[in-house]
Order: C-alpha cells, then sequence, then structure tokens
C-alpha cells in the first residue's frame, strides 16, 4: 500500500544523506555474526563487542528492527524455514557503523541439544544442513475445529518486488490469515493474496483457514521464494526454491530517516511534506510524528503506561489493569532491571520506514499461571502471557481543546485490543478527574465495532479514587458501519471543543458528546495493544467474546493460535485551534 507522496526536493535530501552516511562510519562494523539455535523456535544471535558501541540495531528477516546493549539477541516463536540477521553499531553521539554481512540459519521443526544448529554467511552453504522435508498436508486437519490445513502453499514473483501467493481451498473456511516473513500479512476470503514491495533475498508465507465462527486450521507447512527484483518469471512450490543457487541476498532497502528520533521538536518535520496537514480550517499543527524514521522519538514519546514503574511513586512496582494479559515492554525506562531483563527479550515497536507497527508475542519468560494485580517486575514477568508495547505524551505534551488524529490498521486477532485514547495528566494531589476520551478501541475477534467514550471521576482524593462515571456518546458508543477496519488504514480522530467532544472516522461524524465535565482538564496522548482483559470476555451483546466463565481468555486453543497481531500506525497529528 503506498499511502504517501514524498516530495522530489525530500527525496534528494534523503538521498544525499544515505550516501554521505555510507561513506563514511566513526564506528567499526560488529565482528564475527553469526546464529545458534538453542531451543525450539529460539535463536540467539551474536557478534563481537565494539569498542564504543553503545546499543546494537538488529535486524531479522529483513524487517524486524530491534535496539539492544548486549552483543547477543534472541528471536523467539521462529517458524521452520530459514532465517536472517544483520546487525551494527551505534556509538554514542548517535552515528552508526556499517551493517555487518547476513548470516542465516536453518530452523528445524524439532529440537536436539546433542545436535545445535548453527547459522552460515550468505553465499555459504550451512555446514550442517538438516532440513526435514515437509510432509504432505493436503489431508491435515485440525484435532480442535475439522478444518483441514491449507495445503499447495506455492508462489509466483508477478512483478519486480511483488508475489502472488497461493494455495488450495479449504472446505468450511470463509477467510484466511495470511503470514508473510513471520508476521501477520492480512485475511482474504479468496485463496491467494498478494505481497507488494519486497526487498530482494529470501520471503516466506504460511497460511491459517477460518470458518464462521471464529475457528481457525492447523497452520500450513512454510512455503519460501527468492525474490530477485526485476525477474518475473521464478516459482516455488511445497518449500523448496526451484533455482539451483540462490544469489547474495542484497540488503534491504533503508527503513525511514535514521536522524528522525534525534529530533527535538514536537511537530516532525516530515508532517509539511503532506498536504491534508494544511487542511484543517482555524486550527494549526502543534504535535505529530510520521513514524518515517528508524526508531521512536524519546523526545515525544514514553514507552510505558502510567500505572507502570517510575509513574507509580518512588517504587518500581508493575499492576496488571482491567485483567489484561500483557507485560508492557518499556525501552525508555529507567528501572535498571527493566532494561536488563525484559527489553532485550522483545521490542514491540518495529519500523519499516512507512509506520509504526506495534506487535504482541507470546511471553518466553513466563514460569507460572499466578494471578496477582501488582508487583514486582519480576512477579508480574513471569505470570503474564504476552508482551506487548505503549506509547504516551506523559510529562511531554499534553492540553486541552483541538483535533487530535491518528491513521491506524487494527489487527484482526482474537484477544487483541488495540486503543488510541487521550488521558489525565495530573494526579491526584495535583487536582483530576482523572479525565479519559477513548477515541478508539476495538476487540481484536470483531473487527466490524469501533467504541467511542468518556470517562470521568468525582470527588477523588488521595485516598479515594473517586467516583466513577462513564459516558457514552451519542447515538451510540459502539459504532457499526458495515467496515472490517481490520483490512485497511482509517483515520480516527475526535474534535474537542468546550463542552464538546465530536467523533470522526475517515472525516466522517460518526459520534458526539455534550458535557460540561469535558473541560476540567489537559490530556496526553496513549497509543497500546493491550492482550485480553475483562473486557473481551464480556457477552458477546458487548462486544466480546460471549465464551462461559471456564472459558476465559486466553484458553489453550487461543494460546496455540497467537500469532503476533501488531497495531499499525501511520501518523499521529494534533491540531490547536488558532
Amino acid at each position: 500500500m503506498i499511502r504517501k507522496a514524498i516530495s522530489l526536493r525530500t527525496y534528494l535530501f534523503l538521498t544525499l544523506l544515505c550516501c554521505s552516511v555510507t561513506s563514511a562510519f566513526a564506528i567499526d562494523a560488529p565482528a564475527d555474526p553469526r546464529g545458534t539455535e538453542v531451543g525450539q523456535s529460539l535463536v540467539k544471535w551474536e557478534w563481537d563487542r565494539v569498542p564504543g558501541a553503545e546499543m546494537y540495531e538488529v535486524v531479522v528477516d529483513g524487517s524486524h528492527v530491534d535496539m539492544t546493549r548486549d552483543p547477543q539477541y534472541f528471536s523467539f516463536n521462529l517458524w521452520a524455514g530459514e532465517h536472517s540477521m544483520t546487525v551494527r553499531a551505534r556509538a554514542s553521539d548517535g552515528s552508526y557503523s556499517a551493517r555487518t554481512p547476513t548470516v542465516k540459519i536453518i530452523v528445524r521443526d524439532w529440537f536436539s541439544a546433542s545436535s545445535l544448529n548453527r547459522s552460515f554467511l550468505v553465499g555459504q552453504q550451512p555446514s550442517n544442513p538438516v532440513v526435514t522435508a515437509p510432509a504432505p498436508v493436503a489431508q491435515a486437519v485440525s484435532s480442535s475445529t475439522g478444518l483441514q490445513v491449507p495445503g499447495g502453499v506455492r508462489g509466483t514473483i508477478i512483478g519486480s518486488g511483488s508475489v502472488k501467493w497461493e494455495w488450495d481451498s479449504v472446505s468450511g473456511a470463509n477467510s484466511y490469515d495470511v503470514t508473510v516473513d513471520g508476521g501477520y500479512a492480512g485475511t482474504t476470503s479468496d485463496t491467494s493474496f498478494t505481497s507488494n514491495g519486497l526487498w530482494e533475498g529470501d520471503h516466506s508465507m504460511t497460511v491459517v483457514a477460518a470458518n464462521s465462527q471464529g475457528e481457525v486450521s492447523q497452520r500450513s507447512d512454510t512455503v519460501k521464494l527468492w525474490v530477485s527484483v526485476g525477474n518475473t518469471s521464478q516459482a516455488v512450490q511445497n518449500d523448496v526454491p526451484q533455482v539451483t543457487a540462490a544469489p547474495e541476498v542484497a540488503a534491504p532497502p533503508p527503513a525511514g530517516n535514521p536522524d528522525a528520533a534525534s529530533i527535538q521538536s514536537m511537530i516532525d518535520p516530515a508532517s509539511y511534506n503532506y498536504d491534508e496537514v494544511y487542511q484543517k480550517s482555524g486550527y494549526d499543527l502543534v504535535f505529530s510524528d510520521e513514524f518515517d524514521g528508524t526508531s521512536l522519538n524519546p523526545f515525544r514519546w514514553n514507552t510505558g503506561l502510567r500505572w507502570d514503574g517510575e509513574y507509580n511513586g518512588e517504587r518500581y512496582e508493575y499492576r496488571v489493569v482491567n485483567g489484561e494479559d500483557q507485560l508492557y515492554v518499556n525501552i525508555f525506562s529507567e528501572d535498571q532491571e527493566h532494561l536488563r531483563d525484559i527489553a532485550p527479550v522483545h521490542n514491540p515497536f518495529e519500523f519499516n520506514g512507512n509506520r509504526l507497527a506495534i506487535r504482541a508475542i507470546k511471553n518466553p519468560l513466563k514460569t507460572n499461571n499466578g494471578e496477582l494485580s501488582y508487583g514486582a517486575l519480576s512477579q508480574i514477568a513471569s505470570q503474564q502471557n504476552f508482551l506487548s508495547g505503549a506509547i504516551t505524551t506523559h510529562d511531554k505534551f499534553s492540553r486541552k481543546y483541538g483535533i487530535f488524529e491518528a491513521r491506524i490498521k487494527i489487527p484482526s486477532h482474537v484477544g487483541s485490543f488495540p486503543a488510541f485514547w487521550l488521558f489525565h495528566e495530573n494526579r491526584a494531589w495535583e487536582g483530576t478527574q482523572r479525565t479519559e476520551i477513548d477515541i478508539m478501541e476495538n476487540l481484536g475477534h470483531a473487527p466490524w465495532y469501533i467504541y467511542n467514550s468518556f470517562h470521568y471521576f468525582k470527588n477523588v482524593s488521595t485516598t479515594y479514587n473517586g467516583d466513577a462515571n462513564f459516558v457514552k456518546p451519542y447515538p451510540n458508543g459502539q459504532i457499526y458501519t458495515g467496515t472490517d477496519y481490520s483490512q485497511n488504514y482509517h483515520v480516527y480522530a475526535v474534535k474537542w471543543e468546550p463542552g464538546k467532544v465530536t467523533w470522526m472516522i475517515d472525516g466522517n461524524k460518526v459520534s458526539e458528546l455534550e458535557h460540561g465535565e469535558v473541560d476540567f482538564e489537559e490530556l496526553y496522548v496513549k497509543l497500546n495493544l493491550a492482550i485480553g482483559g475483562n473486557w473481551t470476555n464480556f457477552p458477546a451483546n458487548s462486544g466480546g467474546l460471549g465464551r462461559s466463565s471456564d472459558q476465559h481468555f486466553p484458553n489453550q486453543d487461543d494460546l496455540n493460535n497467537f500469532n503476533n497481531p501488531a497495531l499499525e500506525i501511520d501518523y499521529v497529528r494534533v491540531y490547536a485551534p488558532k
């Protein structure tokens, strides 16, 4: 999807910037990049420590970017097949080294501690090529649903950087969830799916079938295809590329402006490249982020919610809110324990040069089924089922009144609970009504419904949380237009005026509220991807799963079918009235 037009001047500037960056490096590149399969679907990537390096930027499978302080990184829940890694060092002044050569490892569908699988450099053959031939899947059936596993998975290059993935129809299925390069790519009712804009190198696809009751099959075998830009005739079937020898992998295209995270401004300069920022009559842009860089800008964003860590007082205490099942990974935390034990495990913030994705995964640190509602990090991290992420402008940007908007693509995934909302800046002793305006909330199993709401509390004190008030806008806080909002990006917004809030989707008013309490205090911006929680299990007529109490999310089927959903954010923009 091409969603932004970039000016010629900006293009030339970025081209010159890339050329100048690659012409010289202030710090050495990491040496000896390598990977070892140390557990089932678990790879430990390593490299030699670089003198003067503050951080290392890791790219796995060409698209997943993480930052780590240690010369190692773990990739969890990898599908069987080839995976790749490159890494570069970052100095304390923000400059980067050259990127290492690409190393690959073949992840097996089984693990043996006596025969560890190791990586090899691209262009070399693996020293221990142990790959099990895929089993026939045409008649494979999921024991839990009776749906056949999609068979005949295959891919064909149909243009430069474009692949048409196909599979055989499954009886009883009305949709298929497609995963490309290990990440959710989309849902389709057809038996084909097209990926565009792929970089040169190996790409993979798997697919699961789903029926109208929301039941899903087991995942298909992985099909892999070498994409050579400009070649339009190559095809692959059943995980066996029809090529005699793969050429060396070219590095993925630059993932956005590497300097974007260092801009100390509440307005992203890239916003002025887009005509729509000038089209809000009577309003001026006062905050924005286009997420065209390679990492989050710490000048604009925090990565922890208010009830976590430092926002809870001097103690680093971690809370479970609304019965949710995730632990938020706070990559900007001041809690050294969190940075040491949690942040290296999963960075939920992914960039591809056009958008930010907040991705949730199953928690590899989970060791017990405890149900503590708050406690030390080690306790909460060991009981939560998932790791996910949140961004907020707390203590950085807040205001009263204006237009608050974000262009978002929500996940369609059982248990996902994405939200775009405004929240109170003040604490109890500073004078607050704990005001909250929910611009967009969704329950992932029902992507046709968007929720709008307003919350506030009266009589808040340092010893009393206050009297809760939940107000639905008119005509209804549950928005249904017949649109599956997970299929495309949509602009969700509120126009907040004295005594009035108007909710909009794609510029169309969907609900409104006139209420004097909306004027009480300034609010800041939040976007997060929660997983599970009390609301997702409410009766079906309230938008929830409608399950019995003994099937509270996540049950074992939910865990087995969890597919690392992501909330994709194209941009966030805030406008103030003139």
